[in-house]
């Protein structure tokens, strides 16, 4: 129960080169091929996003199960606890979109006779836009923090007051988080094209997060056990991450039709705008989007058995991360980049550079402390736990 992860110089070393490798392919291909500055902050805001989405989708899991008195998850809590320290480095990288913000958002680039934008401008200017920013992650750094906080004080003490506490940042995460990652997402992805809304947007970025995170959560889980941690993590945990992959790519599926019915239905041209968009120009990417987010986890882990084995249900996680990196790139980069967005080497190489980063400080984090929270008041029942 108390072993810790020990984050060696060897994995130190791969990440660094990696991350090295993918900075010089990235400026490479800038110098090279020259594609443009709206893609390149569209594959910087791409990124944010989808690495943000995995620090608070983890903290969403975290924050969820605690409020709800969960015991099932508390042997592997220290995982996405470990991902939501990600956070502070997130805020730097998205202070930086200032550097791009006119390359990105056309409602920087003032234009009188845009009575829509104008109509919008009391919420969309950059002065706003910045101060929202912040606020957002003052919001999510500081009450993550002082979940993580409480939980590491539980590797020391039995005090129930930190239990307590626990509970009751989580539940103010939860308030704070469930209003501001529908603002973010309005402005930092609907705003993109500010022409167009949905008011099922914020719902749509919120499930995703949570999908993708379960998915990086498992996929630690069974990394670590390759390396012959977590062994109490039993086939039972395995299979109730995989029931919340499978039940939210169900959920997620669910929103993308919602909103792609209503909008279908309705035929508002401020709305269809942005599917016809992405079915004329960028069909393929489309659907396998849909394909690779519904029917590979719906088919993949639908059995018992499927659900059991760990090395299954990680490579069904590997699939579901990269299809949610699709979701965002056509949530991004067609309206970002227009008639230049693509997946090439660019994408490829930025997605390397900040995935390095993004495991460098999770793992930075698991080695800081033991992997398990032995005086948590569920441990027992996790440790028996069957599902």
């Amino acid at each position: 129960m108390d072993e810790q992860f020990d984050f060696k110089k060897k994995y130190r070393n791969i990440l660094l080169v990696l991350m090295t490798g993918g900075i010089l392919v990235a400026l490479a291909v800038i110098l090279i091929s020259q594609p443009g500055a709206s893609r390149i902050w569209a594959n910087v805001l791409l990124n944010n996003q989808f690495f943000i989405g995995l620090s608070l989708g983890a903290a969403f899991f975290l924050a969820v199960h605690r409020v709800s008195q969960s015991g099932w998850h508390t042997l592997l809590q220290r995982l996405p606890e470990a991902m939501t320290t990600f956070l502070p480095v997130a805020f730097v990288l998205m202070l930086l979109i200032y550097f791009g913000i006119h390359n990105l958002y056309g409602w920087t680039n003032n234009n009188p006779t845009d009575k829509v934008i104008e109509g919008k401008r009391a919420w969309l200017n950059i002065p706003f836009f910045f101060i929202r920013l912040v606020i957002y992650f003052a919001g999510w750094i500081v009450l993550t923090r002082m979940m993580r906080k409480n939980s590491l004080s539980l590797m020391t003490s039995a005090d129930l007051k930190y239990h307590n506490r626990k509970i009751l940042f989580a539940g103010l995460f939860l308030v704070f988080y469930g209003i501001t990652v529908s603002a973010s997402s309005w402005d930092w992805i609907m705003s993109l094209d500010a022409h167009w809304y949905s008011t099922l947007f914020g719902w749509y970025v919120l499930i995703g997060m949570f999908v993708t995170s379960l998915a990086f959560i498992t996929l630690l889980i069974w990394f670590l056990k390759r390396l012959g941690y977590l062994k109490y993590i039993r086939p039972d945990h395995v299979h109730d991450m995989a029931i919340l992959i499978f039940a939210f790519s169900i959920f997620w599926t669910y929103q993308w039709f919602a909103q792609y019915e209503l909008i279908w239905y309705g035929h508002l041209p401020e709305e269809t705008s942005y599917y016809i968009t992405r079915l004329h120009h960028f069909k393929v990417i489309f659907y396998i989007n849909l394909g690779v987010n519904f029917l590979v986890p719906f088919f993949g882990l639908i059995t018992f058995n499927s659900k059991q084995h760990i090395g299954w249900v990680a490579i069904i996680a590997a699939l579901v991360l990269i299809g949610h990196w699709i979701d965002y790139w056509l949530l991004i980069m067609p309206a970002a980049a227009g008639d230049k967005a693509g997946i090439g080497l660019l994408e490829i190489s930025m997605t390397l550079i900040y995935g390095c980063m993004f495991v460098y400080i999770v793992f930075r984090s698991l080695s800081a402390g033991p992997l398990v929270v032995k005086n948590d008041p569920y441990i027992l029942e996790s440790l028996n736990y069957e599902s």
